[in-house]
């Protein structure tokens, strides 16, 4: 295969990722690569790299890596993306299913909005790290939901590097801190892999609403306001869904070979 690829800049809510077609598993990244490709000075720049690849029942496989090289299990808003992306590539009509690691999902195609069925694990748990009051739930990863009174005033950071580092999270975590309003759910997201904070996470809305719901007693469909966007979990049918924008920004060539740096 040629060392000059196709790629595709999307955007979901101020998440940003890179965007290949794989669709028979032709294309192989190391953990170097995906790290070069993310990084927002020496090559594309992105929260992560996404590949869409066929699969035998399913409309299509979604392979997730995050920015630092690792391979996530779920990453919602980057499957809306992915859906916009197969839509674009002629792979999907509105309605259909794709693979991620973390299982089967659905998706519905709505005009200019992406819904995708996040996959829950378990249920909300009481946690006490860092401070009581707070939730933990896998909503396809592991997510801490912490309450605040303040959410622009909290330095989130080092919290999210604390609790991602802590004993009582071994696997690692994402860090939400959430803060009710009147009309919405405020939250604010530091994501394991890419290891700081972003400008908002599917899988955080998910473990946000759902604790929004149980303890605030909030009704569906739940709005969530990040600092890059606003999206909006729902259940129903005894699934949970993510929706929200999914854009494509650009679209160009990379030389892998030009990857590294010295």
């Amino acid at each position: 295969m040629s060392n000059t690829i196709d790629f595709y800049k999307y955007v979901g809510a101020g998440n940003d990722f890179v965007v290949f077609e794989s669709w028979k598993g032709e294309l192989k990244l190391a953990a170097q690569q995906i790290i070069d490709i993310c990084d927002r000075r020496f090559g594309i720049g992105a929260d992560g790299v996404l590949l869409l690849k066929a699969h035998q029942t399913a409309d299509f496989q979604m392979n997730y890596y995050n920015a630092d090289g690792s391979r996530g299990e779920m990453c919602g808003n980057g499957a809306r993306c992915l859906v916009r992306f197969a839509e674009l590539m002629g792979r999907v009509k509105s309605s259909g299913t794709f693979l991620a690691d973390d299982g089967i999902h659905h998706f519905n195609i709505q005009d200019d909005l992406i819904d995708v069925e996040i996959i829950v694990n378990g249920q909300l748990l009481d946690w006490e790290i860092p401070q009581t009051g707070c939730g933990f739930i896998d909503t396809g990863v592991p997510h801490l939901v912490i309450p605040v009174s303040d959410i622009v005033s909290e330095d989130l950071d080092p919290l999210g590097r604390e609790m991602n580092s802590h004993a009582a999270h071994p696997q690692g975590i994402n860090v939400n801190i959430v803060e009710k309003s009147s009309e919405t759910v405020r939250v604010r997201t530091w994501e394991r892999g890419v290891n700081m904070e972003t400008l908002a996470c599917g899988t955080g809305a998910a473990a946000t609403a759902i604790f929004a719901r149980e303890k605030w007693n909030i009704e569906w469909p739940i709005q969530l306001s990040f600092p890059g966007g606003d999206l909006e979990v729902d259940y129903r049918g005894d699934q949970y869904w993510l929706k929200g924008p999914a854009q494509l920004v650009f679209k160009g060539h990379l030389s892998l070979s030009r990857l590294y740096r010295n």
